[in-house]
């Protein structure tokens, strides 16, 4: 791939070559974050003529364009104010072929994008996104690091790249645009973002880019913190939008783009089947009385090590995080699969995406 304004910096006797990259962040309200991520980005351990950094603001309303406008960076103004369509504009005004992706509430490692272009210049030409794990500060909030840890398990997760977060270098099927870089044309191919989706766009872009037969990279060393926050209310009510948007893009592709997407909602269903059945029979309230003790083994085990990964007895909390998680999700899923489409309600410029 023939990457335009490169430098070329001697380190020893090595000639490294850096191509320019255009750092896209989406943000609304980040008062509180804002200013830790953009100096992060500004400390990058890469040739400062080679990127540049583009806060794409959401009309916020509390100071996060005040404290952005203190740093030499580009700031653009989303009025569509979701993620998506911020993503999209920074896309459309990046100067660079390379286009990384960070969050808001993120801090990203020094090396971060130097280890994300050296792993792009190594791939194949069909390797055309890089991204790396998705930590947790160990200041956050006692709930917001437990819910982390707890989807960083597979019982949380999935195994999903998005909270996984793997030592081992390897291809995905999917990564969470916290921590991603892509050549922009791939992009550009699929018609960039559906800003449709207020959640799931990532995962939506990544799953067509991935159709036509491109790949992703997944690096351990390319690190992003990422802030954990919120409740249990929250928490729920974001649970529940992801398994709606799941469902709408399961509707618009005609197939999951996660493979466990469906298995909290199928399990629901399950169960509420058993329980009435129960009321006629006494097989099918053994077989659900079993199947909810093995669930709990299973979400008993992921807190234990939810707590050990925190060095906390508070992971304990995982055994009530998780089966929210679930729940909330499931039903979210099966709104959305069992009501007319809000991604018709929700249409936009968009569309021909």
């Amino acid at each position: 791939m023939n990457i335009s304004e490169n430098n070329n910096v001697k380190m020893g006797s090595i000639c490294m070559k850096y191509p320019f990259v255009s750092v896209v962040v989406g943000i609304r309200n980040e008062e509180k974050f804002i200013e830790e991520c953009v100096e992060s980005l500004l400390d990058l351990d890469y040739p400062k003529d080679s990127y540049e950094i583009i806060i794409v603001d959401g009309m916020s309303t509390d100071k996060t364009r005040d404290i952005v406008q203190k740093y030499p960076i580009k700031l653009l103004l989303n009025e569509r104010k979701n993620v998506a369509a911020a993503r999209n504009l920074g896309v459309k005004n990046a100067r660079g072929e390379l286009v990384a992706f960070t969050d808001g509430d993120c801090k990203v490692d020094s090396q971060w994008l130097k280890t994300l272009v050296r792993e792009m210049e190594d791939s194949p030409e069909d390797v055309v996104c890089f991204g790396g794990p998705n930590l947790i500060f160990d200041t956050d909030p006692v709930f917001g690091r437990v819910v982390g840890y707890a989807q960083e398990s597979f019982l949380g997760s999935g195994g999903s790249a998005q909270s996984k977060n793997s030592t081992k270098k390897h291809y995905v099927g999917s990564l969470p645009n916290c921590n991603a870089m892509y050549k922009k044309a791939a992009i550009q191919e699929v018609g960039g973002f559906d800003e449709r989706f207020v959640v799931g766009q990532d995962g939506d872009l990544n799953y067509r880019i991935g159709k036509k037969g491109n790949k992703f990279l997944y690096i351990p060393n390319a690190q992003v913190l990422h802030h954990r926050r919120g409740t249990l209310k929250s928490f729920s009510v974001r649970m529940f939008k992801y398994g709606m948007w799941m469902a709408e893009l399961f509707k618009k592709h005609g197939e999951f783009v996660r493979w466990y997407a469906f298995l909290p909602s199928i399990a629901i269903v399950f169960a509420v089947a058993l329980l009435i059945a129960s009321i006629k029979y006494s097989t099918p309230s053994l077989l659900l009385l079993a199947l909810t003790a093995v669930y709990f083994i299973l979400v008993f085990v992921t807190s234990i090590q939810v707590a050990y990964k925190m060095k906390s007895k508070y992971g304990l909390f995982a055994l009530f995080v998780i089966p929210v998680q679930h729940i909330a999700y499931g039903l979210g899923f099966l709104y959305s699969f069992t009501n007319s489409p809000l991604i018709s309600k929700t249409r936009s410029c968009s569309d021909n995406v």
